[in-house]
């Protein structure tokens, strides 16, 4: 499903309007944090992307992890007003943009952390994040709760506008298996996720 400019606009405007109260909704659960920061294989010395980072819950885990560079960028800019507030640091830079229009490339790992749902167009994605990585780099595409109530928060009149049921781990990763070797996926009550190596 092709995403168009006006949904771009209405999940923008969304994120905006929550920003202001997101650390009180979404804290995040540590252990997961760091299982999900782990199974990307983060290493020492990295290039690594956020995107969709929000206010930047993952960034103290992946930056524990000593990367080179950590690029968070979120589509709305109050998001990342936020991130910037709470993160100096000068491994760090964070951008207000739509990751389709970033340039950057060459990263050793992305992450995609509790903002699937938002993306539409499941090809699109793939090959942008294909285009961003290095040929053995790796996507993590990760919630950290379970996919009956990821779906169950985003049913009701906002499905099809600002988010998009998720369907089995497996079948998500299909949607990426032309781009990526899909080795690890996860699909629970606790946690749900799949990824792989940009082929």
């Amino acid at each position: 499903m092709m995403e168009t400019a006006s949904q771009t606009g209405e999940i923008r405007e969304f994120f905006d309007r929550c920003a202001e109260t997101w650390d009180c909704l979404d804290r995040g659960r540590p252990e997961k944090i760091a299982a999900i920061v782990t199974l990307s294989g983060v290493k020492e010395g990295s290039r690594v992307a956020d995107i969709a980072c929000g206010t930047g819950v993952l960034f103290p885990e992946i930056l524990s992890r000593n990367p080179a560079f950590l690029l968070g960028t979120d589509l709305s800019e109050k998001m990342i007003g936020r991130a910037r507030a709470k993160f100096s640091d000068g491994r760090l830079r964070t951008v207000a943009s739509d990751c389709f229009e970033l340039r950057e490339s060459g990263f050793d790992t992305i992450l995609i952390y509790n903002a699937y749902p938002h993306f539409p167009d499941k090809k699109r994605l793939a090959e942008k994040m294909a285009s961003m990585l290095r040929k053995g780099g790796r996507l993590m595409i990760a919630h950290g709760t379970g996919r009956a109530a990821i779906n169950g928060r985003h049913n009701g009149k906002m499905t099809g506008r600002i988010s998009w049921e998720l369907r089995s781990a497996e079948e998500e990763a299909a949607e990426f298996s032309g781009l990526f070797q899909i080795d690890m996926t996860a699909d629970t009550e606790e946690i749900y996720f799949f990824s792989g190596f940009r082929k």
